[in-house]
């Protein structure tokens, strides 16, 4: 079964896909001279589109991995179009400020979110130390003691 947000995703697909396709196509075929070549066109729509839906979503459902996806998507719709005017060091400076930008974007939306995860902030976490302990008592009271380990024979004399 479908939901509601996913057709909307999947509706938002097509069109991003569809617009991208036309616009590629009508620069083929009408010699319009937009940039450097259509097929390039065609894919600087897709990242524009597709980073702008994957923005949305990372402000959303405040997830990094989002932010990640959506910087380098727009990233490289910024590089292409940026190519078109200047030389290519000044866009790698663009570049790289763009995706600081989106790191410090994503640390403050998101934070550190491991955090949230971690099993030993849990309290039912135990260290090593705390289950062994606990194995030994079990022993214990089960009346299993535990052997000592056999001495290593050493061939040295």
């Amino acid at each position: 079964m479908k939901t509601k947000k996913n057709l909307t995703l999947g509706i938002l697909s097509v069109c991003i896909l569809a617009l991208s396709l036309a616009f590629a196509l009508v620069d083929a075929l009408v010699p319009l001279k937009i940039w450097t070549h259509p097929v390039l066109n065609f894919f600087f729509g897709i990242f524009t589109g597709f980073g702008v839906v994957a923005i949305a979503l990372a402000f959303k459902k405040v997830s990094p991995w989002f932010f990640f996806i959506s910087a380098i998507l727009l990233g490289l719709a910024i590089l292409y179009v940026t190519l078109q005017y200047i030389t290519w060091w000044l866009c790698i400076i663009i570049l790289v400020v763009f995706f600081a930008i989106f790191a410090v974007m994503s640390f403050m939306t998101c934070g550190n979110q491991t955090e949230d995860i971690a099993l030993n902030k849990s309290p039912d976490y135990k260290t090593f130390e705390q289950r062994k302990a606990e194995e030994r008592e079990q022993a214990k009271t089960e009346g299993k003691e535990e052997k000592p380990l056999p001495e290593i024979k050493s061939f040295k004399d």
